[in-house]
């Protein structure tokens, strides 16, 4: 098997001998297909001479050295993948070693799956000559606990800069914050459950010498992250690329009501407080719907005109279709075309939330709701960030937020023009990992409300009906 290559980051500071003990197992890896970039943190010890006669004798090896110390490894990794070359990375502190077969193990598995964005293995304690601790992936332990040390883990640099890289205002549980900031933007993990590794513990182990008031807090900020002056202000990381706001792709299926769809794309255009794309499918509309999202074709990204009313199933494969197919969204929202926007930046709000964790299938409060108030029963409550947010197991079709590669796979099956497709979505986004909830800081609700519109729309509510019962 021809392994990829992969770009080993060594930082240090001041441990001549250890570091040399890292690097010469990273050089003896059964895999030659690497290279090892050691970024020296301003040492006294002779490290850049020790570094320059290795360098001589084998070139897969580069050092950088810092003009003055940092003070904490987060900045020279940071350097180091900067320079990196590779798809993968892998971190090496310079007190751990690799046993032979540490890379050849991970990156095996990664190229097994390509799903996976890393994929980490055991380690063993030295000199207490006892295991580390050791679990498989669990999103929702690691919130608790750290069981992924640096050292145990090969990664995608894609997964890396997509959350900003490390932070450079920490001094401890670095990585444990960047597992935790990369799972919230859905990157996912593997255990391979074998050691291959060694984890030296000395009076010099950062967990001894730098000293935390809390055991445990995974920051709650921004996935990405970068870091700020003393006077509060974002300063980007110069090597961290540039910081992108996320697009946004909104879809709209019309069917009849011309009135509620007018309003509905007035009021979404003017309360949103942030500049989307606006995607429509019209299901065979006779009212003049149909004309007047032609009228008005310059405010739509895409138009699909159906007609006759092919279903929900097939309006929504259709332009999830065309959506992701078109350009890079980051988000893709489906919004019924009768809604009432109560609230004004609720889309500004919902992105903010995004930047936290991308896990959540997300609805505004729905007000009007006869059998539901509110929206599905609710299970439970949380915060993201300082967002307070209501768990369920079922978000209506109503208004549904969700990171667009929730759509990487998932299409809808369900078969009837009016049937289970808010459920069955639901189902397949929990199981992908996504929390779905509510917003209650926003608010909507269907135009006239569900009665009011069964009195103002007769002979449509009469037709639904029998649509229900009907397969596309």
């Amino acid at each position: 098997m021809e392994y990829p290559k992969v770009s080993v980051i060594i930082s240090t500071y001041n441990r001549v001998d250890l570091l040399k003990k890292a690097i010469m197992s990273a050089k003896r890896q059964l895999i030659n297909n690497i290279e090892i970039i050691v970024v020296d943190d301003c040492s006294t010890d002779g490290t850049e001479a020790m570094v320059a006669k290795i360098m001589k004798k084998d070139k897969r090896v580069s050092y950088y050295r810092n003009d003055k110390n940092f003070g904490s490894d987060t900045q020279p990794k940071n350097l180091g993948v900067s320079k990196a070359k590779c798809k993968y990375i892998a971190f090496l502190d310079d007190d751990v070693t690799w046993r032979k077969n540490h890379l050849k193990v991970l990156l095996k598995q990664l190229e097994a799956d390509k799903k996976l964005d890393g994929a980490y293995a055991d380690m063993w304690i030295m000199p207490n000559d006892e295991a580390g601790i050791a679990h498989d992936f669990d999103r929702q332990f690691l919130m608790f606990r750290n069981y992924i040390d640096m050292s145990a883990i090969v990664f995608k640099k894609d997964a890396f800069y997509d959350v900003g890289g490390l932070d450079e205002t920490l001094n401890k549980f670095v990585d444990w914050n960047l597992w935790v900031r990369m799972i919230k933007a859905g990157k996912i993990f593997k255990r391979v459950p074998k050691v291959t590794f060694d984890y030296l513990i000395h009076k010099d182990t950062k967990s001894q010498r730098v000293k935390t008031e809390t055991y445990m807090h995974p920051q709650l900020g921004q996935l990405w992250v970068p870091t700020f002056d003393p006077t509060g202000c974002d300063i980007q990381l110069p090597y961290m690329g540039e910081i992108k706001e996320p697009r946004v792709a909104i879809f709209t299926i019309h069917y009849d009501r011309l009135d509620y769809s007018k309003e509905t794309y007035k009021q979404m255009k003017n309360t949103a407080g942030y500049d989307f794309d606006w995607f429509c499918v019209d299901n065979g509309s006779k009212d003049g719907t149909k004309e007047w999202l032609k009228e008005i074709s310059g405010e739509i990204q895409h138009l699909i005109s159906f007609k006759e009313n092919m279903g929900i199933t097939e309006a929504s494969n259709r332009m999830i279709d065309i959506i992701k197919g078109t350009s890079n969204y980051d988000i893709i929202i489906k919004i019924d075309n009768d809604v009432e926007f109560q609230t004004s930046n609720w889309l500004t709000d919902m992105i903010g939330m995004w930047k936290k964790n991308r896990k959540m299938y997300l609805s505004p409060y729905v007000e009007g709701l006869y059998h539901n108030p509110g929206g599905a029963p609710r299970r439970g409550y949380g915060f993201i960030g300082d967002e307070y947010i209501e768990v369920t197991n079922h978000v209506g079709g109503i208004f549904a937020f969700i990171d667009a590669s929730a759509y990487d796979e998932f299409r809808w099956k369900d078969k009837m023009l009016h049937g289970n497709q808010d459920t069955e979505a639901s189902h397949a986004f929990r199981g992908m990992g996504f929390m779905p909830c509510y917003y209650p800081k926003h608010r909507i609700c269907h135009m006239d409300g569900t009665q009011g519109q069964a009195d103002k729309y007769i002979e449509y509510f009469d037709r639904r009906k029998s649509e229900k019962t009907t397969k596309a």
